[in-house]
């Protein structure tokens, strides 16, 4: 018995050393083995300067596709994101939830400048992300390195920056990325969820996704609430999921601000008058402050408009 056994193991063992060998003497074999077996990848993350000429102003856009089938055969649905120069952490996160299936899979588009980071670039997201020219004067930002904007608009450059979205961006990451044409959603925090919320009531069509975090209607003496107003004065349907949040106590730290009044007096607005098509839900997130509330509101409110998944993606072909 024991030499039939050995005549058996012998083999087994001699081709398991073999293979051991091969994997040592030749780790790129072993690693094209390894390639061949994987049927999911996480593309690396793009950076694109595109230049809108209009403005005068180069972005910086970052693209992030989710984990993906290595054959290339699927299309996603895009989240454009404002202030990318400090969210595309963020997206990192969002990838690790897809991954995980407790969030479904999308391409993210973090619209940023080229800049060291999102403090160098308050003059210039106060010029793309507001509606209007504000009256009273604004303190200015101390800050080493900001750049200051020379020429155009200072302020109120929100239908300027939504054209270039609109015809420019767009345009180039359907061509360029495996995407869900007709599916987009938007994510904006303060000054960029005041600018999703000027998109909702001017070209509402832009997007059907809409992540809105302690919008500043405070801007231009409240201006977007006259937009809204006449929104809704002029059209019965709305075809958007909206999920809009609010730290509570960014009022008790700027009173004069009213981010919570505010935010609940928009929801209030947004449901005085029966639209087809809208799904919206408001949050207020406790103890949580202005800055704070941006990795909640990433969390909850992607999962809240694009939702979770069945499964984790390489659980299942058919996720």
């Amino acid at each position: 018995m024991k030499n039939f056994l050995s005549l058996i193991a012998r083999p087994l063992i001699s081709a398991g050393i073999f293979l051991i060998i091969t994997g040592i003497m030749n780790p790129a074999l072993a690693s094209e083995t390894a390639k061949e077996a994987a049927s999911y990848h996480f593309p690396p993350i793009k950076t694109h300067r595109l230049t809108s000429v209009k403005i005068g102003q180069t972005y910086e856009i970052r693209v992030m596709v989710p984990v993906s089938k290595t054959d290339g055969s699927e299309r996603f649905p895009v989240l454009y994101m404002t202030d990318a120069n400090g969210g595309i952490p963020m997206g990192e996160t969002a990838r690790i939830m897809q991954t995980a299936g407790e969030l479904s899979r999308f391409i993210i588009v973090g619209i940023g400048y080229p800049v060291d980071n999102m403090f160098h670039s308050l003059y210039l997201r106060q010029r793309d992300l507001t509606p209007n020219v504000m009256t009273r004067k604004r303190y200015p930002f101390p800050i080493e390195d900001i750049v200051e904007i020379t020429s155009g608009k200072k302020m109120g450059g929100a239908p300027e920056f939504l054209d270039f979205i609109q015809n420019e961006l767009k345009p180039f990451i359907n061509a360029n990325y495996n995407t869900i044409a007709d599916d987009s959603g938007y994510f904006g925090i303060s000054l960029g969820g005041l600018f999703g919320l000027y998109v909702l009531f001017n070209a509402p069509e832009t997007f059907n996704r809409y992540v809105i975090g302690s919008p500043a209607i405070w801007w231009g003496d409240e201006i977007i609430f006259s937009q809204a107003k006449r929104f809704l004065g002029n059209n019965d349907t709305l075809n958007a999921n909206i999920y809009m949040a609010v730290g509570g106590i960014e009022e008790i730290a700027e009173p004069n601000k009213r981010y919570v009044s505010n935010v609940y007096k928009m929801d209030a607005l947004l449901r005085s008058k029966p639209l087809t098509g809208l799904t919206l839900k408001t949050a207020l997130f406790p103890d949580i402050g202005h800055t704070s509330a941006f990795g909640i509101l990433h969390s909850r409110g992607l999962r809240a408009v694009f939702g979770p998944t069945r499964c984790a993606p390489f659980q299942d072909q058919n996720c």
